[in-house]
């Protein structure tokens, strides 16, 4: 391990990628490319899902995926739905994100922006045409049609005196809009049709069709993600704009199962509607991919000194890592979390991540390692008569069952690794001496032997080793 207190730990801005697809191990270039084609190919607009688990990168994707699109000279919008879901209703989101790039276009002047800004406003007045009159009488949702919410709120403290002495004259008002209403539908209409043809008329004048990516539909409020891809299909079906809405599609149809009570193929079926094509984010070979976050993030902390240095503490951490299964968030809030409580200790730090990583398992801590162990060891040695040929290995009896796990771990160290020195094999060794004799006392001083330079408190006796390390943890974060 390096000096701890210079970290390498820069947090990876998405927001301000210089180099499109720059640390790319998983291939995602290549996903990224066949997109780009496609939506070329779709001068029709389409509604696409960006379909992955949580955790699985999807953030990182459309990212730098947002970044080549621009390379290419692509008209592109990324929107948090998470950092937006505050609203009522999406439509006035998506209506002056798309007016602002418009706007940012050389295909499209100003005065046509200005034009589609006042058909989005009748639009927004017919979808609230009677917030005014609730909202002063209630004080309902000032801030959940962002812009129109503040007008509404300007109208209320102008008249405020006026509604509060007459409250009783606001009902009838209230049902007079509504009446009002139901009269202009048609009108309405008409005004969502002037809205789409404008939209339809400026999107035509762009020579790449515009690409609007809404990423964590499965974070945001279940409501208005709802709401979102509703407007989308409702208002913003429109040729040359291309809908990308990246989500966990499972996720999500259980939460359109929880609003509509459908049941799991009813919402499947109801999602379908409004999405025209569903792309999958391959998945990567496990080890490779927890191979390469555990190489990025322990090399961000100074546990390694570059991304070919690799340890024990590694090797280490990857068979931990394929056997508890974290998806990559949690894997690295793991890191993180080692980060701030690593010792000046190599050895006692991997005993650290292990009880990490190791979390509510059920398997005690000797059964725990041992399983790692034996993981990592049928990993590599997938033939033990070849592996002790290569190796030079052999018994007294001739019969290889015989090499126990901690000299096979010792070996693939050396041989495998070119780790000199481990400490897994030892803690394995011990325990295996320790069960190799009945007498307590001198179980105890196998035990301590090793586990008192592995401890993190002075070492009373070898069974308070592991609720010492969990109170650490527990009381140090």
């Amino acid at each position: 391990m390096t000096e701890l207190n210079q970290l390498n730990w820069n947090k990876t801005n998405l927001e301000n990628i210089e180099k499109a697809w720059e640390g790319d191990l998983w291939d995602r270039e290549r996903l990224g490319i066949q997109l780009t084609n496609y939506v070329d190919r779709l001068q029709c607009g389409a509604v696409l899902a960006l379909d992955a688990r949580w955790g699985e990168g999807k953030t990182w994707f459309v990212r730098h995926w947002k970044k080549h699109l621009e390379n290419e000279n692509h008209h592109v919008i990324y929107l948090d739905a998470f950092a937006n879901d505050y609203l009522e209703d999406p439509f006035l989101t998506i209506a002056s994100e798309i007016s602002h790039a418009f706007k940012e276009s050389d295909e499209i002047d100003n005065q046509n922006v200005e034009d589609f800004n006042s058909k989005t406003a009748s639009v927004l007045i017919s979808l609230a045409a009677i917030l005014p009159v609730i909202a002063a009488k209630a004080g309902l949702h000032w801030i959940g049609l962002g812009g129109a919410g503040e007008a509404v709120q300007e109208l209320y403290r102008d008249g405020k005196e006026f509604y509060d002495s007459v409250s009783d004259e606001i009902t009838a008002k209230v049902k007079e809009h509504i009446e009002k209403k139901i009269e202009n539908h048609q009108i309405e209409k008409e005004s969502v049709r002037d809205f789409k043809n404008e939209l339809a008329q400026l999107a035509e004048k762009l020579n790449k069709p515009l690409v609007f990516i809404i990423d964590e539909l499965d974070r945001c409020r279940p409501d208005f993600a709802i709401r979102l891809i509703e407007r989308i299909k409702h208002f913003f079906d429109i040729p040359k704009i291309v809908f990308v809405l990246v989500m966990d599609k499972v996720q999500f149809s259980k939460v359109i199962c929880h609003n509509y009570g459908y049941d799991e193929n009813l919402s499947e079926e109801y999602l379908s509607k409004f999405i025209d094509f569903t792309v999958y984010i391959k998945e990567v070979k496990e080890i490779q991919n927890f191979s390469y976050i555990l190489q990025s993030h322990l090399f961000k902390i100074n546990e390694i000194v570059s991304f070919e240095d690799k340890n024990e503490f590694f090797y280490w951490a990857l068979f931990l890592q394929l056997e508890v299964k974290h998806n990559a968030r949690e894997l690295i809030k793991k890191i993180n979390q080692y980060a701030l409580l690593r010792t000046d200790n190599d050895y006692k730090n991997i005993i650290l991540f292990t009880f990490l990583m190791k979390g509510k398992s059920t398997l005690n801590f000797r059964k725990f390692i041992e399983k790692i162990a034996s993981n990592l060891i049928a990993n590599i040695r997938t033939d033990k008569y070849q592996f002790a040929r290569k190796y030079g290995i052999s018994t007294w009896s001739g019969s290889l069952d015989e090499i126990s796990d901690s000299n096979s771990y010792r070996i693939i160290m050396q041989k495998e690794y070119a780790i000199e020195e481990s400490i897994i094999d030892q803690v394995l060794y011990t325990y295996s001496q320790a069960d190799g004799t009945s007498d307590k006392s001198n179980k105890e001083n196998y035990l301590k032997g090793v586990l008192e330079k592995l401890a993190i408190f002075p070492l009373e006796h070898s069974n308070k080793f592991v609720s010492d390390w969990e109170n650490y943890i527990r009381t140090s974060i």
